[in-house]
């Protein structure tokens, strides 16, 4: 092995001198020692590399050691040397070359190690709870001891580490590591190494070592043993020993020796946490005083208990009485005695069946002598001996019982008078007599036998009075008996109905009685608030809805629910039966009119004496607008409401609201007026000439010859139409038309030229005052037709008067024409101030007779 290692290393070794660097001065070198710091085994070999940085082609070194040396090989430069048997601890070891007769040296640091011959752990005793013992580890023959480290292990766990870097000795020697460990129950049966650790790293490896392993072993055991035993037996009979010892560990480990008079027992053990026991039996016991022992074992420790156990014989006594059977009031001897011999610390005692002593006595036999009564049959006396053995009272008693013969008699404790059953439960008639012989009792009810003591399902016929008879051979006895059966609630319809009606503006209570005994407790709950069944209220609607009744006694509970209606009279409002609808016309439409009422209200509505039954869907016209009565009623009474329907619809325009031809009068409020049904009632705008009227405001539209176009206008739609106006005017004349002053000649053909203006066009009618004759046409005029004429144009507006003056001329000197004008009507005493009417007139050429040189034209003129 180590062969090959130098087979790795020597090629390494022998390439040092030629990595040396380069242009290095002539004299300047170093020497090197491989490996620096070796490890090797006590008595092993070793493998060292000199070697040089020198230039010098002969420069030569060598190895000075204290060791065991071997040279195997060298070269220029360098050298290789074998160590071996290195037994030395410490050593030195240097390598030196010369270079150019200068001599330089380096040392190596060789580590000798041992690995220890053993690693021992010494054996543990076994451990008392709670001591403390000492684990000790044995390392043999370690070396370096700096570098090593001990470890004490429980198992897997670290109990104790131990270093040794202050030992400053290079050799071999021994290490003792000890460490204490206190005895506790967890450490039982644990086990226990001691692990060492030689680190040479990191100029050699780890090397380990572990102890074979000791298992340690713990108890406790602080308690004496306790015997469980009859300190007094009775020969004959079996004796039961127990040996208890409690607070040991570990429990199963103990060991029991259970004696009886020397004489093994054979006991079985149990247990019970940290508590053993052993249990034995001992029979066929005589009579003498035996030593009863318990040894228990448990690791070093031993314990024993020590009981005495006496054996004594003690017969049984004897009790008689005397007759056995007695009939009431006669005398009876009870005797107690025993076949014992008669010691001080013997006694007699006669009890009864409680324990009341009756007699005592120190003597043999006692004897009590008594007259029977009815209570004594039955009656048990107990005879008892005691024995005292040692300050210990041993008891025996044997007892008899007396029979009393009586005739039989019932009282409320053997046959109660009055029973409470539950109905569907299992009871019996409980009815006993008291006698002996024993009576027969018989019970009957309305002559109908019942069975006493025997159960039977009780049902509410069982409820009554009874008669019971308890009979024997020496008479009878009667008793009467009463039974109540009771039962749980019932809540039928007869009482309860589960369909209640009330009138609203009423006293009413809710009518919900149960049927139970004890009388049930009867309340009802609607929304969570609780109603007493029974009490009155003052009934709004708020009292309809679903009641749960419940009623409720010691037996038990039920539950019913009630349905509330609450009628009332006829109910509308706003919501139901609204005051005003606003409908469209042609659209589909339900006029509703509801009320609210119970029972359910009939409505009925009617306008201008006609009836409608609302909810009916129908198409809106026109003919629904109007006032309606609607009332509801039902059984409790009625109720009225008006209700009044506007029908909007779109405007519409005829001959009737806007003719499509108008005649219009000057001067006579010359103004049309074009309306429009609709509603809500129409916007009317009427346009002509790009000027618009707006007549819903009232605006006037002045006479105006021409077509306007009218347009009406709701929220439902518009309608248009045209409209023409034609304006006419009454006669008019002027001087334009009609002129006053016309001067016609003589003899010539004329007409009265006078014309009126006005629509239609007035006919003209004139006449010479002062005669009937119409002047219309022309004809051959003379003097005589020179006057006033009137001239009247009528048409359909009116008539218009105007006056001419006609002069017809003839050929004469001039005249002056005065003309004197009265008011027309007035009186003709006061002219106005005359004028001049004309010039002076042409000759006429007829020659006309001269006129007067002043002549007076009368006139008048309208004011």
């Amino acid at each position: 092995m180590k062969l090959q290692w130098l087979s790795h290393f020597l090629p390494c070794c022998f390439l040092l001198p030629v990595l040396m660097p380069v242009g290095a001065e002539q004299h300047m070198f170093d020497v090197t020692i491989w490996p620096e710091n070796p490890v090797v085994e006590h008595g092993g070999s070793l493998w060292l590399n000199c070697s040089t940085s020198c230039q010098e082609a002969d420069a030569r070194g060598g190895l000075e050691t204290s060791l065991m040396k071997e040279k195997k090989d060298n070269g220029s430069h360098w050298a290789v040397f074998q160590l071996v048997n290195i037994t030395e601890w410490a050593s030195a070891t240097e390598c030196s070359f010369s270079c150019y007769g200068e001599h330089k040296s380096v040392q190596a640091n060789i580590m000798v190690y041992q690995i220890p011959e053993h690693v021992m752990l010494d054996p543990v005793p076994i451990m008392e709870m709670g001591k403390v013992y000492n684990l000790t580890c044995r390392v043999a023959n370690a070396a370096p001891i700096q570098l090593l480290t001990v470890t004490v292990y429980k198992g897997t766990e670290k109990l104790h580490i131990e270093t040794f870097e202050n030992h400053s000795a290079p050799e071999a020697s021994d290490i003792l590591v000890t460490f204490p460990i206190t005895a506790q129950q967890d450490n039982h049966m644990e086990e226990v190494t001691c692990h060492i650790a030689l680190d040479l790293r990191p100029r050699g490896q780890l090397l380990e070592k572990t102890s074979s392993s000791e298992v340690l072993k713990v108890f406790d055991f602080l308690a004496d043993p306790q015997l469980h035993t009859l300190r007094y037996v009775q020969a004959s009979s079996n004796l039961s020993v127990t040996c208890e010892i409690a607070g040991v560990f570990p429990a199963e480990e103990a060991q029991f020796d259970l004696k009886f008079a020397e004489q093994s027992l054979n006991a079985s053990i149990t247990l019970s946490g940290n508590t053993v026991r052993a249990q034995a039996q001992v029979s066929s016991l005589a009579t003498g005083n035996y030593q009863l022992n318990c040894t228990v074992s448990l690791g070093p420790i031993t314990k024993s208990a020590v009981e005495t156990v006496h054996i004594y014989n003690f017969p049984q006594p004897s009790l008689e009485i005397y007759p056995s059977e007695a009939l009431a009031n006669n005398l009876v001897t009870v005797l107690c005695n025993s076949s014992a011999p008669e010691p001080p610390s013997f006694s007699l005692q006669i009890q009864n069946a409680s324990g009341r002593i009756l007699a005592s006595s120190d003597d043999f036999p006692l004897q009590l002598n008594l007259t029977a009564q009815e209570e004594d049959n039955g009656q048990e006396f107990v005879c008892v001996v005691e024995l005292e053995i040692d300050g210990i009272t041993i008891t025996k008693h044997t007892s008899a019982t007396l029979s009393v013969f009586y005739v039989p008699e019932m009282d409320e404790l053997s046959c109660p008078s009055n029973h409470t059953w539950v109905e569907r439960t299992q009871q019996m008639l409980h009815c006993l007599a008291k006698g002996n012989p024993k009576p027969l009792v018989a019970c009957f009810k309305e002559g109908i036998a019942y069975d006493v003591e025997e159960k039977t399902q009780v049902d509410r016929s069982h409820a009554g009075i009874y008669n019971c008879t308890a009979t024997n051979e020496l008479g009878s006895s009667t008793r009467t008996i009463t039974i109540h059966v009771e039962y749980g609630p019932e809540l039928e319809e007869s009482k309860c109905p589960s369909h209640q009606t009330w009138l609203e503006g009423n006293l009413w209570n809710l009518s919900c009685q149960a049927d139970g005994i004890p009388i049930p407790e009867v309340f009802c709950i609607k929304d969570g608030k609780v109603y007493n069944a029974g009490r009155m209220h003052n009934i709004t609607q708020s009292h309809a809805g679903i009641y749960y009744c419940n009623a409720t006694n010691v037996h038990g509970s039920i539950t019913k629910i009630v349905a509330v209606t609450v009628e009332y009279e006829p109910e509308m409002d706003d919501s139901s039966c609204p005051h005003n609808w606003i409908l469209t016309v042609g659209t589909p439409h339900v006029f509703t009119c509801f009320a609210w009422g119970n029972p359910e209200p009939t409505i009925e509505c009617t306008k201008d004496g006609m009836a409608y039954s609302p909810g009916i869907l129908q198409n809106v016209t026109r003919e629904y607008a109007g006032s309606y009565l609607c009332t509801a009623t039902n059984i409790h009474g009625s109720i009225s409401r008006a209700v009044s329907i506007q029908v909007e619809y779109k405007p519409e325009m005829d001959e009737s609201n806007c003719p499509s031809n108008w005649t219009l009068v000057e001067e006579a409020l010359p103004t049309f007026l074009c309306n429009a049904d609709g509603f809500p009632p129409p916007e009317i705008i009427c346009t002509k000439d790009n000027r618009s009227y707006d007549l819903s405001q009232g605006q006037r539209i002045l006479a105006n010859n021409g077509t306007f176009w009218c347009n009406a206008t709701n929220r439902h739609g518009s309608v248009a139409k045209a409209v023409k106006i034609t304006v006419e005017t009454k006669p008019k004349m002027d001087e334009s038309s009609c002129p006053s002053n016309q001067t016609w000649l003589e003899g010539t053909l004329q007409s009265l030229a006078c014309e009126a203006n006005g629509i239609p066009t007035p006919l003209v009618l004139c006449a010479k005052e002062g005669t009937t004759g119409e002047f219309y046409r022309e004809q051959n005029v003379s003097r005589n037709d020179s006057g006033i004429y009137e001239c009247n144009a009528t048409n359909g507006h009116g008539t218009e008067r105007w006056m001419v003056n006609v002069q017809v001329e003839c050929l004469l000197l001039p005249y002056y024409l005065s003309v004197v004008l009265y008011p027309l009507g007035g009186e003709k005493t006061s002219p106005l101030p005359a004028r001049q009417m004309g010039p002076q007139l042409p000759a006429t050429p007829g020659g006309c007779p001269m006129p007067p040189t002043s002549s007076l034209l009368v006139t008048t003129a309208q004011c």
